[in-house]
C-alpha cells in the first residue's frame, strides 16, 4: 500500500566493508542476479545460502527462508530463543544447523545451491 520509493544498493558502502573493488562487487552481485534470474525462468528449485544467516529456500512457487540456529542465537540469546521455541512452535521449522545437506530441506530432494 501507499508509493514506497526503492532505494539503489550502494556498492561503494558494500565494497569497502568487504576490502574488495566497487567493480567486484557490482560484477558478483549483477552475476548472481542474473544466474538466479535464469534458473528461477527455468523453473529450477533453488537455495541461496546467505553466509552466517541461512538460507533462502525457491521451489516452485514456494518460498522458505531457513536460518541457522547460531545466527538466530547472535541475534536474540540463546535463552529467548529456547523461550520463542516452547511459545510458538512453528518458529523452530524455520531454524536448521549449518552442516544439514541443502537438499534434505527442499519437497523435491533436488536444488541448486548459490554459495
Amino acid at each position: 500500500p501507499g508509493n514506497k520509493e526503492v532505494e539503489p544498493l550502494k556498492y561503494a558502502k558494500v565494497a569497502r566493508a568487504a576490502s574488495v573493488s566497487r567493480q567486484k562487487v557490482e560484477g558478483c552481485i549483477q552475476g548472481t542476479i542474473s544466474l538466479l534470474s535464469y534458473c528461477l525462468g527455468k523453473g529450477e528449485n533453488i537455495a541461496l545460502v546467505l553466509a552466517d544467516v541461512g538460507l533462502l529456500l525457491i521451489e516452485g512457487k514456494r518460498v522458505t527462508m531457513k536460518y541457522f540456529s547460531n545466527f538466530l542465537e547472535r541475534m536474540s540469546g540463546k535463552k529467548n530463543l529456547e523461550i520463542g521455541g516452547f511459545k510458538v512452535p512453528q518458529l523452530m521449522d524455520m531454524v536448521v544447523s549449518q552442516g544439514v545437506p541443502m537438499a534434505s530441506l527442499t519437497f523435491s530432494g533436488r536444488v541448486i545451491v548459490f554459495p
